[in-house]
């Protein structure tokens, strides 16, 4: 089956908080970061839809500098381990850190 990813997947667990147009929070940990998106392991409890667009909140680095970059995205799928999210929009720090953590 050929892999269909258009980015490299890194393995990185950080803390995520997801916003959705509803007013609701979801949050939960990365289990694999991209520069197209990100799977978020978490508890959902509301009926959520593919396509949905949220912004999404991640902690970048916690070694006493903690770093919290938001981000677009939508929901890409979901799963009983989690969602699913591509990003509309990438900034500048996440970006970097993305670059960083590749090399």
């Amino acid at each position: 089956m050929p892999n269909r990813r258009n980015y490299e997947r890194l393995l990185i667990r950080r803390f995520a908080l997801l916003k959705l147009a509803n007013g609701e929070t979801i949050t939960g940990e990365t289990r694999d970061m991209s520069m197209g998106g990100v799977f978020v392991e978490c508890e959902q409890d509301g009926i959520l839809d593919a396509g949905t667009e949220c912004s999404i909140s991640l902690t970048l680095w916690d070694d006493g500098d903690e770093m919290i970059t938001e981000t677009s995205g939508s929901i890409c799928h979901i799963d009983s381990e989690g969602i699913g999210l591509c990003f509309v929009k990438v900034n500048a720090t996440y970006y970097q850190f993305i670059s960083d953590a590749s090399n």
